[in-house]
Parts: C-alpha cells; structure tokens; sequence
C-alpha cells in the first residue's frame, strides 16, 4: 500500500511537467495585441481589458483556491483548462468589446483555478517523497520545457497570424485540452484538510498572511511584481512599432526571449540554488527597473535585446517566489495562501494598468516606460527598506522578553 502511494506521488512530480507545458502553451502571445488591434479595440480598452480580467481574478482567487485546499487540487487544476478554452473561444467567435469583457472574466476564472493548486500538489508531493530541496530544480525544469514549447510556437505564430488570424488561437485552445486530460491523471496528496468552514478558512488564511512578516513581504512585493512584470508584455509591441518591427517578425523576436527564459530557468536557477530567495527576487526588480529605463535611451530595433533580458525575471520569478512562500505555509492553508499572493498582484495590475493604457494612447512609447522603470524602481527600494524594519522590529521584541524574563 505504501508502496503504491510513493508510486502515486512521483507520478505526480513527472506529471507536473507536461501539465506546466500544455496549460501554458498559448502560442496567442506574439500576435495577442495585433489581434485586439485587428478587432478594432484601441490601447485603453485592451489594457481595461486586462483590468477587468485581472479584477475577475481578484475576486475569484480566494473561492478557488478554497475548492483546492477543502476539495480537490485535481479538480481545481482541470476546471482551469476548461475554463480558459471557453474564453479562448469567446475571442474567436465574436467582435464586441463586452463579449471580450466577458471573455477575458472566464479566463481570469481558469486562471484561478490553477493558482496555488499546481504548486502546492507539486510541493506536496516532493515532501511525502522526502525531496522537498527538489522543488526549485522541478519547477525549473517545467520551466524549460514550457519556455521552449513558446518558442517554437511565438516562432510560428506570427506567420500564422499572417495567413489566418485565427490559427494561434486554435492551436492555443488543442494544447489547453491536452491540459486537462493531463490534469485528470494527478492524484491527491495525502494532507491535513482545514475543518474550518469556507468563510473561517479564509479568515484563518488572510490573519496568517498578515500576521506573518515574511509572506506579508511577499504580498506586497507581488503586488509591485504583478502590475510591473505583467505590464511589460503589454508594451512589446508598442516598442515594436516605435522602431518599425513588422507584425511578421514578432514571432521571431518572441522565440528569441522565449530561448533566453527557458535558458535562464535551466541554467540561472541552478546557479542561484543556494542564494536566499528573497535576494534573488529583490535583485529580478532591480533588473526589470533597468529594462524599462535602457530601451528609451537607446531607441533602435537592436534594443529588444535588452527587452530579452526581462525574459531572465519570467524564468526565475515563479519558481523562486513559489518556493519562498510553500516553505512558509502548512498543508491547509498552501492554496488559499498563495491565492492571496496571487490576488495582491491582480489586484495591483487592475488598477493601474487601465491608467498604462490611457498613458500609451495620450503621452506615447517613450513616456510610459519611463514611468514603469520609476515605479519598479522606487518600489523595490521601499520593499527592501520594509524588510530592514522587519527584522528591527523582531529584534526589538526579542530583547523586550529577555529584559522581561530577567525580571
């Protein structure tokens, strides 16, 4: 009998790869924003559109993570995959601005299904097989492959666009069914599940978020996170217009950074085994900050080499971040957790990215990443100097009990 769990858990561990790969290979990408040009939306609805997916998240983040905790981690993987076809589908079918809206609601629901879900069964897993130390070198290698699937298919897919504007989405929506019959073979993992009820579940959740000083760190720095790093794939192809780069090209330049994030999940991952989390995703920040401010100081088509390096922030972002916060939490409550990082980078992105959309159609290119290198910026700086009053103030306490005990 034991034996056959141990089975079950490593079929999970070599299971989690392809489920990464197929869930993820939405080879829409490179043409996404042409696409929406081509439906007739303007800069301002395709970043409300965002907003409106990213609030769609928010508010389903927390039930959804809930299902994966007090139910199924399997079924909350499979109804992700479902969800996000029918969004994709929405998109092809029709050409209204509110259908998209409505579009973009059910496939921030999909999102949130799988948030929390694949990582904490991926965690589980690890631990029950004594190989938790494992954790950053499997998400990294999912990362590899996931990255290398994008490539081929940002390489094809603007050639695609260019023959039928529909192709990408159809092969977007096959990998997504590939997903969930994937999603099917996982099996749950034996864990403690919360006795609480729904609402004294996630109230137990959010007191251990804010009350722990580490994983409120990590709330915040995902809210910076979330509006900044998924901001920047919106202004590629604003970039990409500024200096001339046809629609047919964007699938090249995408396999380009695709190749540079699966490189850095696989190489820099390792590199930075033993570093401490936190020190790798402050220094991700600092660098994303300079990807924003270098390319409009040297406005050529040569600079989307130094866009590419925002690809090194995709290939370790994830998996470090993951790992920071799974070390922080119990069984119960991982899911719901990582939900509620996930939900301050939503949140944050919803927003302020209706105001990047508004900036880009009045002030241009040039202005709105001046901006976001700003924000990104001085908002690690401020996140950096938290974590210094952190520790002062634990510090603190600590010697206010010994000067307590002594007396």
């Amino acid at each position: 009998m034991k034996k056959n769990i141990t089975l079950n858990y490593e079929k999970n561990v070599k299971l989690y790869s392809p489920f990464r790969v197929f869930t993820n290979l939405l080879i829409i990408g490179p043409i996404l924003v042409p696409f929406m040009i081509f439906k007739g939306l303007s800069y301002s609805q395709i970043m409300l559109l965002q907003s409106i997916s990213a609030i769609s998240v928010f508010i389903f983040e927390i039930p959804t993570g809930t299902i994966g905790d007090k139910v199924s981690r399997k079924i909350s993987l499979m109804l992700s995959g479902i969800f996000c076809i029918f969004g994709l589908l929405i998109y092809i079918m029709f050409s209204s601005f509110y259908l998209f809206a409505f579009a973009e609601i059910i496939f921030g629901i999909g999102m949130t299904f799988s948030s929390g879900a694949d990582s904490a069964i991926l965690y589980e897993s690890l631990v029950k097989l004594k190989r938790k130390k494992e954790y950053q070198k499997v998400e990294g290698n999912a990362a590899f492959y996931l990255f290398i699937g994008q490539a081929i298919g940002s390489l094809i897919s603007g050639f695609l666009y260019k023959h039928n504007p529909f192709f990408p989405f159809y092969i977007s929506i096959i990998n997504l069914i590939i997903a969930v019959i994937v999603a099917s073979l996982f099996k749950e993992t034996e864990r403690k599940k919360s006795e609480h009820k729904y609402i004294i579940h996630v109230f137990k959740s959010i007191n251990i978020t804010f009350k722990t000083p580490r994983i409120l760190w990590t709330v915040l720095f995902a809210a910076l996170m979330g509006f900044a790093f998924r901001t920047s794939f919106w202004l590629y192809q604003p970039y990409f217009s500024l200096v001339n780069i046809d629609v047919q090209w964007f699938g090249v330049i995408f396999f380009f950074f695709n190749i540079v994030a699966a490189l850095s999940s696989k190489i820099l991952l390792k590199k930075f085994y033993d570093t401490r989390p936190r020190k790798v995703l402050i220094s991700l920040t600092f660098l994303l900050a300079a990807t924003f401010l270098l390319p409009i100081i040297f406005v050529f088509p040569a600079a989307i080499v130094i866009l590419a390096l925002q690809q090194i922030v995709r290939g370790l972002y994830r998996p470090t971040l993951n790992f920071y916060i799974n070390h922080q939490i119990k069984d119960e409550y991982r899911a719901t957790v990582i939900s509620l990082v996930s939900l301050s980078a939503s949140l944050s992105f919803a927003i302020l990215s209706p105001f990047v959309g508004i900036n880009l159609d009045k002030h241009g290119t040039v202005n709105t990443y001046f901006w976001m290198g700003v924000i990104s910026l001085g908002g690690i700086i401020m996140l950096v100097l938290l974590r210094k009053y952190q520790k002062l103030r634990k510090i603190n306490k600590v010697e206010i009990k010994k000067m307590g005990d002594s007396i």
